[in-house]
């Protein structure tokens, strides 16, 4: 027999529990999570029907000491609990909780530019002026004018580099300011929208370029008929991180720019629509992403949508820097 429920959530908690035992479910370690969630949630004092990620993601971490797998336990109840308010039409906003990994979530802590550090590599490779020193990469016509136009579409649309060098003339809409991805990981074919700053960056990079490309032909090239490859834009952008001071260790990597822009997306997309669950949709369906667990881990690496947890867990900081690789995150 389930121990008495005490919170606002009780009766809907005890009816959860039900449900699953009924549907097959042994489901006795759960029943110490929803007993444990239940007084967490009586303890907080809210006399109302609330299942926000301010109020579910802090219950995670309360006993710091606990392996991440205990976490990830936690969090699987009440991700199927809030999947559950959601199919019997209990709530309206419900926070479903992303999967956590059990290796811990430093495997996925990529690097996050700044806007500074954005700008100072467009100026690096605006300004960027060939060396005569022996061994130095030698580019051609233009490669340079390919180059940082890519990169700078990287930046604002957070495509894969690939999708950016697999457009050809044709996938270019000018005037309605579209890429049309044909050539996407996941055979995900979609519209990418572009502000006019990268229209203008995108003319430009025709009237710049000193020979003719042909409507079918692959809009980067370095020269005529010889299109630009991955592994030139790395050339450059590594040159371009180490000369302004940004490269580390490990990394960062040009793939950086696409987990830069989702988390910045994410961040303004959370300004206007208050529901993450949409929030995380539309940025699934906009960057391609085969399943909405790809996207939830930005989550996890967004600052901005972390600050409030992060204050009501300050008691609770080691996990919080084993997340956020230290203090480099808070800013």
């Amino acid at each position: 027999i389930m121990r008495e429920l005490v919170s606002t959530w009780g009766p809907y908690l005890k009816d959860f529990y039900e449900y699953k035992r009924l549907s097959g479910f042994k489901y006795n370690s759960a029943e110490s999570v929803i007993y444990q969630f239940d007084r967490y949630y009586k303890s907080l004092g809210i006399n109302e029907l609330k299942f926000t990620r301010d109020i579910v993601e802090p219950f995670l971490y309360i006993d710091r000491n606990k392996r991440i797998a205990t976490q990830n336990w936690k969090a699987s109840v009440l991700r199927q609990f809030g999947d559950y308010l959601i199919r019997h039409g209990i709530l309206d906003h419900i926070y479903l909780i992303p999967p956590i990994s059990l290796k811990g979530e430093a495997e996925f802590i990529p690097y996050i530019f700044s806007n500074e550090e954005l700008s100072q590599i467009i100026n690096y490779l605006d300004s960027y002026t060939k060396s005569d020193i022996p061994g130095t990469f030698n580019g051609r016509c233009n490669t340079l004018n390919s180059v940082s136009t890519v990169i700078k579409v990287l930046m604002a649309t957070g495509m894969r580099i690939n999708e950016v060098l697999s457009l050809r003339k044709t996938d270019i809409d000018l005037d309605n300011q579209l890429f049309i991805v044909k050539e996407a990981k996941n055979n995900n074919e979609r519209l990418i929208p572009f502000s006019n700053t990268i229209k203008h960056e995108i003319v430009n990079y025709i009237l710049n370029t000193p020979f003719n490309i042909n409507n079918h032909d692959r809009i980067f090239q370095i020269d005529e008929g010889k299109q630009l490859k991955a592994n030139r834009c790395w050339i450059y952008f590594n040159k371009a991180i180490k000369a302004t001071g940004i490269k580390k260790d490990k990394g960062p990597r040009i793939h950086d720019l696409r987990h830069t822009y989702a988390v910045m997306a994410l961040t303004q997309l959370q300004k206007s629509e208050k529901n993450i669950n949409l929030s995380l949709s539309y940025l699934s369906d906009y960057l391609g992403h085969k399943s909405l667990r790809e996207t939830q881990k930005y989550l996890w690496i967004t600052p901005e949508l972390f600050d409030e947890v992060k204050y009501k867990m300050s008691d609770y900081t080691s996990f919080i820097k084993d997340i956020y690789d230290g203090e480099k995150y808070d800013d």
